[in-house]
């Protein structure tokens, strides 16, 4: 599937897709919009119009800098959920791509990063980590 999606971006200068893919027996939505970088969001297909609270992980670049091992901001309340994704082997190595985030709302998760195109490889790494993560949290 990532094959398919590297090779359009490469024969196209800039674009928008979309693709539905089947992640623990849930339809998540994958986008990809592309020009001189690429952005990639995976959120969950179904939207739930339930008023929960909304929490965002995000890496803290300053704080990792000084302390020399990753730090996380989170915005938002602690959750059994968040604590589980702050825990996750697979949160540092999502979060450790640019401009990425981890987002709960309604008990979904989804995840949003921005990469360079010459690391256009990576795509597919974010997906396998992304499945992987889901699967942990079960």
């Amino acid at each position: 599937m990532s094959e398919k999606i590297i090779e359009h971006i490469l024969q196209n200068p800039s674009g928008t897709k979309t693709e539905n893919i089947i992640f623990n027996d849930q339809n998540y939505e994958v986008s990809y919009n592309w020009k001189s970088r690429i952005s990639i969001k995976i959120e969950p297909a179904q939207h739930l119009f339930q008023n929960i609270d909304v929490c965002e992980i995000r890496k803290a670049p300053l704080a990792s800098l000084i302390t020399r091992y990753p730090n996380y901001n989170l915005r938002g309340e602690r959750t059994e959920l968040t604590e589980k994704l702050l825990y996750n082997k697979y949160t540092p190595a999502l979060l450790s791509f640019p401009v990425s985030k981890l987002s709960c709302e309604n008990g979904k998760i989804s995840f949003t990063a921005t990469l360079r195109k010459k690391h256009i490889i990576q795509l597919e790494k974010i997906i396998n980590y992304f499945e992987a993560l889901l699967v942990t949290l079960k």
